[in-house]
Order: structure tokens, then sequence, then C-alpha cells
């Protein structure tokens, strides 16, 4: 349809769709997340986003979120009456308290932060800035006064007020000079505070729009918009609106937009007025990059108007006395019968007639006219009603039939037979139908398929039962086994005739519904799985030439050529970029798709859907937090160290109606794209090194947008590092080597000690059995021999070679029991005592602890003390010498030896030695054995030498030996 012929159309339902509703206009209000419905500007920056100045603060959105911006985030004052960008991507408030703030970077500059913009705050809000292309902002209010900035610096104020003037705006010229437009002239000013030239004007100055082209659009108090060429009047009364109070105009390719207080929004076409919309207290006009124009009320919110609004036209339902669009059917006659549920309308060439039906309170849905011209109507719990003889008379702009006529059956829907001239009907497990020429309803034709789910008339014009199992009736005959036998036991929603050689059919069993393509009794899947596809319940679907519609109660849904599916194509579904309130039906006629839904009644080209242009997402990463912490974001990237959850949160600019579904990656975890509608995507402690965030978005089946990337670097922390791996790594060799070079040289000291004790010990069993020793005993042996003392000697030989063979014993081990240690040193010392002739006593005194246990001591340890308390301290006493020996317990480690004699004494006993090694023999040596016992068992050792009897003749000796128990 050229597009002269669908502005004519749409011209006929001006006047119509003034005060109604209309799909093509989505109003945001607070119950949509708004803070307040008083929005005095909109703004769309050049990231997408659209910005809204409210009397609660500033809002930005990008179609699915609201961000909230208040004196609590920094703003000077929460009632902003303008918003701009500049060129630096700043956007500047305009605060009604004469304030001015600038976001960026989603941080709000105010005075505090930023001195400059308390030097500009004034008495009077500032009506708008202009931005010369140095970037030097000039802001004026409407006092007259404009204060200059330039990047973050305040430059100058000047006031202009002169004669009562106030700025409206100011542009420039072709020659550079500033244009201020006042309220009864215009101005040429070369710099900002010298005048060059006034252009006085005939008529107020209420409104003046400038364009980037160097035209402009002023406006004057009766409503009349004159077109200027810089300071040049190119057209007086360009247009004419009904409103005084214009707000402000859009140009968008040949249409201008007029957007006015008192009296909504207007749309020409160059001089003519082609569409009108009554929405109350709008303010400016912004076109997003969707092709949607947006506006604000001072009352009702924001206003979204889609711009299809001039190609679809829509009967609002105003003109349906407020009600709903119910029910939709062809006539005989080449026009649309509608029905609102009460009455029934005819819609014939731009014209729309009515005609209420005597029913009382029952609702209509259902329309089908017979060829003689009978209308058939009947709705939901409403019996079926004949209306005879129906014509539209459109001299007497009304709607004539007989009395209709009521039938006792009520129905679901009809089922047109129209090669065998017959409607059929049915409810619940009833069957009728109707031949044209008798008009009068016959009972059903079998009762044996029980409760009946649908009927349909199928592509071979066959007549399909959907029950518990499904039948076709063909020729009288009804055959249980067909193709639709695949599908016994679920719900055939719908069907669509695509030619005679296949339909499409709507399945649903539980919760999963699915499109099939029947092609000559072979089935395809068509679209596996709708519930993935589309946001609510598929309603029903009908078909057009090439195209398959389908609706959900808020949108259309198309496929083109779904034929495809046979050759194994992929069949794309789109949708219309409309949301509607509640559809009822959908009716092809005429290459124009008819929406009969709350909002009235829609009629859109069938062409618009099947070319299509999809509008693509625009995906952006909207917050980073690292351990609940969010971070600044810039085009660098993200980089952090030492944090072990890393959480991406992200959207999309989608001011659609259609919901956005997202895939991303994170390159270097993963390679595969992972999809769905989650806006979310949490990393657990991810690796030091550099990865790339991917992301992309689309709506329903479109194409995806591009891919945004957001670097992510992971700084390894100081124990992370490579060269403190490296440095760390050959800290642990050279540690591991200082082990076991430490444990070799214990090892190596231990053998050297074990070796020492075995030398020593050797010393000692030599000390033990020296020559002197033997010599004395065996000469005692031969003495008692030479006295005739046969009994003596063989008594002494055998203490001897006990004592000789307990010694042998005891060099077998290293330790040895104390009970064996006490009886050798027993033996030893009664074979001294023997060979002194009994000239001293001895005694042997042992802990009672240590006899309540089986303890082990070094070996060959205390005989050499004995040894020397008898050859060095009590030898040279002549009678009553004594010795003792004493064994006591300290802990269950180590024991305490004490050995007295009360012979000559340390200092005496050297005189009478025969060698000068004869204490060396008893100490040294022994000491040192046991400081090495001790060092290898790891237990304190001491000796301790002292006089028994300080001071006298015979002071005595004392030698206290502290000895490990040995296990």
């Amino acid at each position: 349809m050229n597009k002269r012929l669908l502005i004519s159309i749409f011209t006929l339902f001006i006047a119509p769709i003034v005060f109604g509703q209309n799909p093509l206009i989505t109003n945001y209000t607070i119950a949509d997340g708004l803070p307040s419905n008083k929005i005095f500007c909109v703004l769309q920056d050049n990231d997408g986003f659209m910005w809204f100045g409210t009397n609660a603060g500033v809002i930005r959105s990008d179609g699915n979120y609201y961000k909230h911006y208040t004196t609590k985030d920094g703003l000077s004052y929460n009632s902003t009456v303008r918003m701009k960008e500049d060129m630096e991507g700043r956007i500047w408030c305009l605060n009604t308290d004469g304030s001015v703030n600038y976001i960026s970077n989603n941080q709000v500059f105010n005075e505090s932060n930023t001195p400059f913009l308390g030097e500009i705050k004034t008495n009077f809000y500032y009506y708008d800035f202009y931005q010369d292309r140095d970037s030097t902002i000039y802001l004026f209010n409407g006092e007259g006064g404009v204060s200059i900035i330039k990047g973050n610096k305040y430059l100058d104020f000047t006031s202009t007020y002169s004669d009562g003037s106030l700025i409206f705006n100011i542009s420039k010229s072709e020659n550079n000079n500033f244009i201020f437009w006042e309220n009864k002239r215009i101005v040429e000013r070369s710099p900002i505070d010298k005048i060059v030239a006034v252009h006085p004007l005939d008529f107020i100055i209420k409104r003046v729009i400038s364009l980037e082209d160097g035209h402009s659009y002023v406006c004057d108090l009766t409503g009349n918009i004159h077109l200027y060429k810089g300071t040049e009047l190119q057209v007086r009364d360009y247009i004419k609106t009904d409103s005084e109070n214009i707000n402000d105009i859009l140009v968008t390719g040949e249409y201008t937009w007029v957007s006015t207080f008192d009296n909504g929004l207007y749309c020409f076409e160059k001089d003519s007025l082609i569409f009108h919309q009554k929405l109350l207290k709008i303010q400016n006009l912004v076109l997003d990059d969707y092709g949607n124009i947006w506006t604000g009320s001072n009352s009702y919110g924001v206003f979204k108007i889609n711009t299809n609004i001039l190609k679809y036209p829509t009967i609002s339902n105003d003109r349906f006395n407020g009600k709903a669009v119910r029910g939709i059917a062809a006539s005989n006659d080449n026009f649309i019968w509608l029905t609102n549920g009460e009455s029934i309308y005819a819609l014939n060439e731009g014209e729309l007639f009515e005609r209420q039906l005597p029913f009382g309170q029952n609702i209509l849905d259902k329309l089908y006219q017979l060829p003689d011209n009978t209308l058939l109507i009947s709705g939901t719990n409403t019996p079926l009603y004949f209306t005879k003889n129906i014509t539209v008379d459109k001299k007497d702009n009304n709607i004539t039939f007989d009395k209709p006529e009521r039938t006792p059956i009520q129905i679901k829907k009809f089922i047109p037979d129209v090669v065998h001239s017959k409607v059929y009907f049915y409810l619940n497990d009833d069957l009728f139908f109707l031949e044209h020429e008798k008009n009068f309803v016959q009972h059903r034709l079998n009762s044996d398929w029980g409760r009946i789910r649908n009927a349909f008339m199928n592509y071979r014009n066959d007549f399909v039962i959907n029950g518990s199992s499904n039948y076709v009736i063909a020729d009288n005959k009804v055959d249980t086994e067909t193709v639709y036998s695949q599908f016994n036991g679920k719900w055939i929603v719908s069907n669509a005739t695509l030619d005679s050689t296949s339909e499409v059919l709507q399945i649903e069993d539980a919760d999963d519904t699915e499109l099939m393509l029947i092609r000559n009794e072979e089935s395809f899947n068509l679209l596996p799985d709708l519930t993935n596809l589309i946001d609510l319940k598929l309603e029903d679907l009908i078909s057009y030439k090439n195209t398959l519609f389908l609706f959900t109660v808020k949108t259309v849904y198309f496929i083109s050529d779904p034929l495809n599916a046979i050759s194994g194509d992929a069949v794309d579904i789109n949708r219309l970029n409309i949301e509607f309130n509640n559809i009822n039906n959908l009716f092809c006629h005429d290459d124009k798709l008819y929406v009969a839904s709350d909002d009235g009644l829609t009629i859109i080209p069938v062409s618009e859907c099947e070319n299509t242009d999809p509008v693509p997402t625009k995906p952006y990463v909207s917050k980073v937090l690292l351990d609940d912490e969010e971070v600044s974001l810039n085009e660098e990237g993200i980089s952090y160290r030492n944090k072990d959850r890393l959480n991406i949160e992200f959207s999309s600019l989608n001011f659609s109606s259609s919901p956005a579904n997202y895939a991303y990656m994170l390159e270097g975890v993963n390679n595969d794209w992972i999809t769905g509608t989650a806006n979310q995507v949490v990393y657990l402690n991810l690796k030091p090194g550099e990865y790339t965030f991917k992301l992309k978005s689309r709506k329903n089946m479109e194409p995806y947008s591009e891919v945004i990337e957001l670097p992510i670097v992971v700084v390894p922390t100081f124990y992370q590092l490579l060269i403190t791996k490296i440095v760390a790594i050959l800290i642990l060799l050279f540690l591991g080597f200082l082990v076991v070079r430490s444990y070799y040289r214990r090892q190596l000291l231990v053998r050297e000690k074990d070796n020492q004790l075995v030398t020593l010990e050797n010393r000692a069993l030599q000390s033990m059995m020296n020559p002197h020793f033997i010599f004395n005993s065996l000469g005692s042996i031969q003495k008692f021999l030479l006295q005739n003392k046969a009994e003596e000697a063989g008594t002494y030989l055998s203490q001897f070679a006990r004592l000789i063979r307990q010694t042998m014993n005891s060099i077998k081990s290293n330790s040895v029991l104390l009970e064996d240690e006490v009886d050798r040193l027993r033996n030893y010392i009664e074979l001294e005592r023997v060979r002194m002739e009994n000239r001293f006593e001895f005694a042997i005194v042992i802990d009672q602890k240590l006899e309540e246990d089986d303890y082990n001591i070094p070996s060959m340890i205390v005989q050499p003390f004995v040894e020397n308390a008898i050859w060095h301290g009590i030898s040279q006493l002549e009678n009553n010498g004594k010795i003792t020996i004493r064994f006591n317990y300290l802990n269950e480690k180590s024991l305490e030896i004490v050995i007295e004699d009360n012979g000559i004494g340390f200092e005496k006993s050297k005189a009478f030695s025969r060698t000068k090694d004869h204490l060396n023999m008893a100490s040294t040596l022994t000491q040192k054995r046991i400081q090495l016992i001790g060092e290898k068992y790891r237990i304190k050792t001491k000796i301790e030498y002292e006089e028994l009897y300080p001071g006298e003749v015979n002071p005595g000796a004392k030698i206290t030996l502290l000895v490990p128990i040995v296990n």
C-alpha cells in the first residue's frame, strides 16, 4: 500500500482516536516504577539511555530498569525541569530552584564537589543552554541572564535583559552571530554582550525550537508556528494548532510533531494535520534510536509513541462505547463485522456503523455470515441467534435486520464447511450442524467420541474432532487411524490452513506447547517448544497467504513462509513491536491484519509484518561487584587482586515490548556461549591472568546484537607471582638441602657418638678388667691355696668367675637392668673386701620406687667410681672403712646414683696413687660417657664431686651421678 493511501485511511480515523486508547502509545507511571507522575522533561543520551526529569529526582532507564538520582545521591534539588547532554557526554540537570547539576559516569556533580556550579546558581531556573562548536556553554534563564562556562570553569555572567524581553532560545546564524530569541524581537549579538542587529516581531513568542540545519520553529500565543531560517522568516503560519501552549516541536523526516500542554500531540505532513492524540499536559519530545517518540506529562507520567502509529490506524474503544472489540468476521459484501459484546458494527471503507442488539446482558464474541445474509451471533454463555436479512444502510448510517431468532443451544465456535455448505458447532460432547439452505440446526452426527475438546475443518476440508482420541469425518465415514492419531491424548488447541495440502496445528500437552506442520499426511515439527519463544500463553493462530499469525493476550507473532520447515530450513518467529491490552481476536482481509483488543481495533498492513526490520537491543554491563563491593567501570575494564567473588550484572537498552535474552561467556574460563534470561553471573576464585567477558543480547528469535567486551585482569598477589614462586621453590630446595644435610650430619654425629660410646665402653671395660685387679684377684686365690684354704680359694674363685661373666654380659648392650648392675657391684665389692681382709663395710641402698619395676641404666657406669673409692679412698685406712651406694628415683626419665666413702679424700689419695691417671679413669672417662649418653637420650646428666666430711682428717668423698633411665 502506498504512503498516500495509508495517510488517507488514517485521516478517516483522526476524529475517532483523539480521546481513546491506542496500543501504540505506552504510558509509564508510578505503577511501573517511576517515583512520580509529574514529568518535566525527557532525554535520550548518546549511549541510548532515556532520562526523565521529575519533581522527585532524575530517572535513567534502559527500558527494563530505573536508576533513581535524588538529593541523597548528590542532586542539589529534586525538581529538574530540563535535561540536556553536552559534547563531553555530561547530562546537565537544570533545577527549579536555580541550581545546576551534571551527571557523568553515574556520579552527580554539585556545588560541593564542583565549585563553579555554585557560582552559576541563580534565583530563577535556567530554561535551557546553547553549546557552541568550541564547547562553550551558554545557560539562559527566565530573567534574561546568561551564564557562560567552558569545561569545568565558570567564565562570566551577562544580563541581556532590556525592555522587558525574556530569552526563549539561543542559536547561531550563518555569519556566526549569536541569535537571541526574545519575546518580541530577534537580537543578533557578536560577541554575546554586543548587539549587532535587532529584528522586531509583530507577534509575541511563546516557544522557539531551533534545529541543527539552521531552521527555527517559532510559536506564538495563538498556536501558530512560523518557520525561520536564521533570522529570516521563511513561512508565516507554517503550521496551525488549536493550542496556545506549545511545548516542543520534533521533526522526523517529512513529519512534524508538535506537543502542547493543553491539547495533546499533533503530527503534520508539511502543513497538513494527519494525526492528533489527546495526551494531557505533555512536555518536550524526543525521538529515540528505535523510532519511538517520548514525552513526559506534568500529571500522567511518561508516554512512548510508536511511530508506526502513522501506519497502523486504530479505532479506539471510545467508538465502541468504551468497550473491547471481542469478535470479528468477514461479510458477504467485502467489509468487516465487529462486536463489542452487546452491539454489532460494520467497518466499510473507513466508516463505522453500529446497531445495538436486543440480547440483554449476554456477551457476544462469535460472528458468522451465511450466503443468504443471515448473520449467526453467539458468545460466552450465550445461545445462538439468527439475524436474517442484515444489511448496511450507508444513507441512514445504520444496520438493518429482521428480528433475531433465538435457538436453545449454546456453542463453542463456528466451524464453516464451505464445500458442503454447512456450518458445524459443538459444546462439550454435543455436535451440531447447519445446512445453508435449511436455516435450522440439526443434531449431532455421532456420540461415540465423548467430550469434544476442539473441532475444525482441515486442509482437505475433512471434519476433525479432537477428544481423548482424534477422529476424522470424511464422506460420512469416521476414521480413527490418521495423521492426527499421533496427538491422541493431547489438545489440538487450534489450526490454520495454509493451502490445500498443508495446515499448522497448535498442540498442548501438560505445560508444553508446540506447532506442528501437516503436509499431505506427513507431520513436521515447526516450532518444538513455544514456551521459550513467547512470553505468555498462545491464544490462537490464523494464516494469510504465506504468513502464519499467532497471538497472546499482549502481542502478535508471525512466521513468514512456514512451509520452509519441510525442506529442513530454519523457521524464524518474529513479533510486532506493539503491546496490546488483551487481544481478543485476529482477522486478515484485503492484505490487512485486524487486531481486535480491549484497546479497540488496530489495522496493520500484512506487508509490514512480512518485511519488518528487527531493531536490535544494545547490551551493557550495569554493575561489577568484587566480594560484594561495587567497582567503577571504564573502557580499560577492571583489574583486581586478592578477591574471591566476581559478580557481573548486565542489562540491555530495549524500549520495545519484547523482553531481551542474553548470551555471555568469559574467555579464559569457557569458550561456549551461555544463553538465557538471567542478567547476572558470578565467578569464584578466578586464577591470575587476563580474561574477556563477552555479552550480546536479542529479542525473541531476532539476530543477536554486536558483542561487547569487558577486559578483566586478575592481578596475582605477591605470593602468586612467578618470581615469588621461583624464589619459594629455591628456598624450599635450599631448606630441603639444609634439612637433608642436617639429617645426615645428625646421623653422622649419632654414629660418631655411638663410636665414642663404644670406645669409651671398651675403655671402661678395660678399666674394669685392668691387669692390676686381675693380678690382685689371682694373688688372693694363690694366697688362699698356699694357706691351705682351699674352700676360701674356691669361693673366691667362683665369685671372681661370676664377676667376669657378669662383666662380659654387660658389654653386650649399652644398658643393663638396675637389678643386674647392683648384683654385679655387690659381687665386685665383696671380692675387693675379701682381698683387703675385710677392712671396710659397704651398703647398697635402692629407692623403693625403683624396686617396683624393671629399670635399665647405662652399663659400666658405677663400677669405676666404686673402684676409685676402694683403691684410692679407703685402702689407706687400717680398718673401719665404709662405702655406701644409693640409687634414687628422680622421674620417669632419670635417676640419681650417690657413692659415698669415709676414706682419705681426693687430695690425699693423689699422694698414694701409683699413676696420675687414676682419677681420669674414674671421672673423666665416665663423665664423657655420661655426657654422650645424655645427648643421645636427650636427658640432662651430671657428675658432682664433693668431700663427705669437709675439714676432717679423713674427709671422705661423695660422688653424685645423674644418669638417664634407658628404654
